[in-house]
């Protein structure tokens, strides 16, 4: 029994950290290249649910667009009697026209987790950026020798998973779901791909693939807890030009994890303002 607790804690975790990192790299002005304002705020609060568990938590971000500079900031909650979580990201960086894409110059995250019968683990990461490249990640903590390394070549052209929001956003808001982001996040190098799976009406329906690169130990990691395909909803707001992430839905080997949104709201830069309600 305690062992069949300990695998569903190790599984929510895994695929809240999963679900969360999709929506930070989805949610955010989405505009086609070139076409229309960025919104100049986006603040959207997503319920966490766990079929073994109910309904586990919170997830909030915002991304805020001055001129050609974003500021992101993220924070997710999950209270269960096998598993605690808190976690605080933050991103900055440009908006880069020139192919209209993220580069980002910065990015923070802490989080505080206590999983069943372990004790509370308490982390804080910084990743710096020079141009494209990572230039530095504090503290730095030297990989496991099983793990796959971590070229320099494999930092160039990468984002942090907060800044995964302005490279899918910017993309082609007529096929949100043929991407590919290279992310990085201080430890593992990986790519997560976006593939068209099928229309639901008028949202577009992703699959969503996460490739590892190199970081991580072999059959280790988050994707070793998934079973089946992880489906990302997005939901097109004609009003604002843009599209937002409705739900992801992650599968793993014990229950799904589905982040679904509870309320959007946007700002465009005339002051417009846009409120979406579950």
């Amino acid at each position: 029994m305690i062992s069949r607790m300990r695998q569903a804690a190790k599984a929510a975790a895994a695929s809240n950290a999963i679900a969360f990192g999709l929506l930070a790299g989805a949610i955010g002005p989405a505009t086609a290249a070139g076409k229309g304002p960025l919104p100049a705020n986006v603040d959207a609060v997503y319920r966490v649910n766990f079929t073994a568990l109910g309904d586990i938590g919170h997830f909030r971000f915002n991304s805020k667009i001055d001129g050609d500079t974003y500021t992101l900031t993220a924070n997710a909650k999950i209270d269960t009697t096998m598993f605690d979580y808190r976690g605080d990201m933050a991103s900055k960086g440009a908006v880069t026209r020139t192919g209209v894409t993220a580069q980002p110059a910065d990015y923070n995250y802490t989080y505080k987790q206590k999983t069943f019968l372990k004790k509370k683990k308490v982390k804080a990461l910084n990743i710096a950026f020079t141009g494209p490249s990572v230039a530095k990640v504090t503290p730095f903590d030297p990989p496991s020798p099983q793990a796959v390394p971590v070229t320099s070549e494999q930092l160039k052209n990468v984002l942090d998973p907060l800044s995964g929001v302005m490279a899918l956003s910017l993309g082609n808001l007529a096929d949100p779901c043929t991407r590919k982001l290279p992310i990085y996040d201080g430890k593992q190098r990986f790519d997560v791909v976006f593939t068209p799976a099928r229309r639901a009406g008028t949202d577009y329906v992703c699959n969503v693939k996460l490739l590892p690169v190199s970081g991580h130990k072999p059959g280790e990691g988050s994707t070793s807890v998934i079973k089946g395909k992880i489906e990302l909803v997005m939901r097109p707001v004609p009003k604002a030009n843009i599209v937002i992430p409705y739900s992801v839905t992650v599968p793993t080997i014990v229950g799904t994890a589905t982040l679904t949104s509870d309320h959007v709201d946007i700002t465009m830069p005339d002051q417009q303002r846009i409120a979406l309600r579950r």
